[in-house]
């Protein structure tokens, strides 16, 4: 329900794409992250003009293994020790992908 609450709050056209696992956080969203949520940063390698983008992510995609294997990559680019929130070094359209494969196999 408090994601209900907080998507009609952002319905910006960067939290177009959303689903019960990742959603896009606007670049309005009061900084208030919905509850069952993790923020990550995404960062892209450099390319295509690549920026930084916000995610939302819920704690249950932390236990699978591309997540895992992401966190690995942060923590040998950024260490255990990163300041906020905690930033990926995988870019907005990779890790969309990702979240929608991962979520049609949890379908099936």
């Amino acid at each position: 329900m408090a994601l209900a609450a907080w998507r009609s709050k952002n319905s910006t056209a960067e939290a177009a794409v959303q689903s019960r696992y990742f959603v896009l956080a606007g670049a309005v969203d009061g900084g208030r992250t919905p509850k069952g949520y993790v923020p990550i940063v995404l960062v892209g390698d450099g390319d295509e003009g690549c920026a930084e983008e916000r995610v939302l992510v819920h704690v249950a995609m932390l236990k699978e293994p591309c997540m895992e294997g992401l966190l690995e990559m942060a923590a040998e680019q950024f260490g255990y020790g990163q300041q906020g929130v905690l930033r990926i070094p995988c870019d907005a359209r990779q890790f969309h992908q990702m979240m929608v494969s991962v979520h049609g196999k949890s379908r099936s």
